[in-house]
Order: structure tokens, then sequence, then C-alpha cells
């Protein structure tokens, strides 16, 4: 059987694939839980829906938590990762879930990417070798024109379904917290990176867009100068911060969640003149969108310097 960490048979055939057209793909991704990757999928892509972008989701998570951030996890459509595994399985074209807002399509996830999907990838593994990698991109590739920016959240914990997120991915961005523990799920991210791009070469084109700050106190200075520390460790020196970061908003928080609402909604609420919604919620509606617009506006610099 073929060694998942094995770089692939240069004799075998990898399919045609248009990588100058799949430059509007991005993953938030770490070795670590509990850092923001699924908020800030969300909300960037609430963000770039909101701006008329049409902009898809694929929510790879077995906890499905793309469900909670936009507020369907009890809707009878959510069929908690069903339709994902089924198209991985057969190879064929993904099908989103239209509309979840406007401009916005979710393929979702949830317990299906669990056992079930472990079970089939293990013998797909066996059978292709580390090619089947490529498999959720081989599935997104039939629609992925209908959509200028497409987000894929990706879970710390099977390494599976990060390393196809990777083999997707045009960009990579990497939430951390300034608790101290960066380190261990950085590493674990990079190597994954370094895998996919430079061992196997199954994604020559996937970059490290930048490492995000998220749930920090917005003028800590000092923790998120040990933090870039520990980045530059890890990653190395050229290793982007973005400028923006999440600030701490402990109430808002737990009511995005409670409401399955996007922060921005939420806010719109409060201006609506619902004070049950905290004052904070604006400070939080500025960071999710000026870090939005910085990853898009680095993602475009980066395309016109490879170009030129």
């Amino acid at each position: 059987m073929s060694s998942p960490f094995a770089a692939p048979d240069s004799q075998l055939h990898l399919p045609p694939i248009p990588w100058a057209s799949l430059s509007h793909i991005f993953m938030f991704g770490n070795g670590k839980g509990g850092v923001g990757k699924s908020s800030v999928s969300a909300n960037a892509a609430g963000k770039a829906a909101r701006s008329g972008l049409r902009t898809l989701i694929i929510d790879c998570n077995a906890q499905g938590n793309i469900a909670r951030e936009l507020g369907y996890k009890r809707a009878d459509w959510n069929d908690g990762g069903a339709g994902l595994l089924e198209s991985l399985r057969t190879g064929t074209a993904l099908r989103p879930q239209r509309s979840v807002r406007e401009n916005l399509d979710v393929v979702m996830g949830g317990p299906a990417l669990g056992d079930e999907f472990g079970i089939f990838f293990h013998t797909l593994l066996a059978k292709e070798g580390p090619h089947a990698y490529l498999r959720l991109l081989m599935c997104l590739l039939p629609i992925a024109h209908e959509y200028q920016i497409i987000i894929l959240d990706t879970p710390p914990e099977n390494p599976s379904l990060q390393r196809l997120a990777l083999s997707t991915a045009r960009w990579l961005v990497i939430p951390v917290k300034s608790d101290g523990g960066a380190e261990d799920g950085l590493a674990q991210i990079g190597l994954e990176f370094s895998y996919v791009r430079f061992v196997s070469r199954l994604n020559p084109h996937l970059e490290l867009l930048g490492v995000l700050l998220f749930d920090t106190g917005r003028n800590y200075t000092g923790i998120h100068a040990d933090v870039r520390r520990q980045v530059q460790k890890v990653l190395g020196e050229d290793a982007h911060m973005f400028k923006h970061l999440i600030g701490h908003t402990e109430s808002v928080a737990r009511l995005v969640r409670k409401r399955g609402l996007l922060v921005r909604e939420l806010a719109d609420r409060r201006r609506e003149g619902d004070r049950t919604v905290p004052e904070t919620v604006e400070g939080l509606v500025a960071d999710y969108e000026g870090f939005t617009e910085e990853m898009f506006a680095r993602a475009l610099e980066l395309r016109k310097d490879a170009a030129a």
C-alpha cells in the first residue's frame, strides 16, 4: 500500500489542472483547533458576498462549524457533510447549497466527514497513492468558474481533509491566538504545506498569504510582538503577518454563535434598535472587514508580482 507520506511516482499521470484560473481559492488552516478558522472563514465570505462577489464556502470540518456560524445547523437541508462525502467518493462535481446568504453558497461539512470519510479515504489512498489528495480539487473544478471567491474552512483533527484542502487552495491563511500555544499548530500546518507544495508538488502554486492574530487585545503590542517572533521562528523570517487583527470581544462572540449571525448582521440588528447587541460589535465588524480587504488586496498584489 502507498504511504500517505511518500512522494508520488513521477511516472503517474497527473490530470491537467488549470492552476492559472484558480487564484480565487483561499484556505484557513492551522494544526491547532480553537483559533478562529471557522469564524474568520464565515465572516470573510460574508464580506465578499455583501460586496457583490459570488462566493462559495467549503466546510471541510466534521464538526460542521460553518453551520453554526451561518445559523443553518438545524435546517432540514443541512446534510451534515453527506453531499461532500458523496462527491469525494464518486469523483463528481460538488453540489453546494445555494443562497445561504445573498451571493453566498455553501458545501456543508458535518459528521459524514468523520469515520465514514476516514474509511473511504484510506481505500482511495491505497489505490491512488498521494494523488488521492487531488480529489477535492477535481470535484471543485467543474463549478469553480461560477465563483469569484472560494473559501475552505479546514479541521486540525483530520490531516487527510487538511491535505485535500491544501492541494486545492491557492492561498493559505493561518489564524493564531496570542495565548502562548501557537508554535505547535504553526509547525504542523507548516509541515503539511511543505509536503503539498515542495515534497510531492501536488500543488506547486500554493502560497502562504499570511498569519492572522485572532481573539486578542487590540493594544497588546508586547504580546503581538512575541507572537510575531514565534511565527518567524517556525515559518521563517519572511512569513507575513497581517496588519489587521481580530479583537477579543467575548460577549459578541457568544451572541453570534447563539443567533447564527455574522458579525456584520449582528451589528445591523443593533443599528435597527436591538440594544441586546453590545456596542463593541462595531469594533469587531471593523476588524473582520479590514482584514478581509487586506487579505484580498495582498493576494492581488502577489498575483501581479508573479505575473510581472
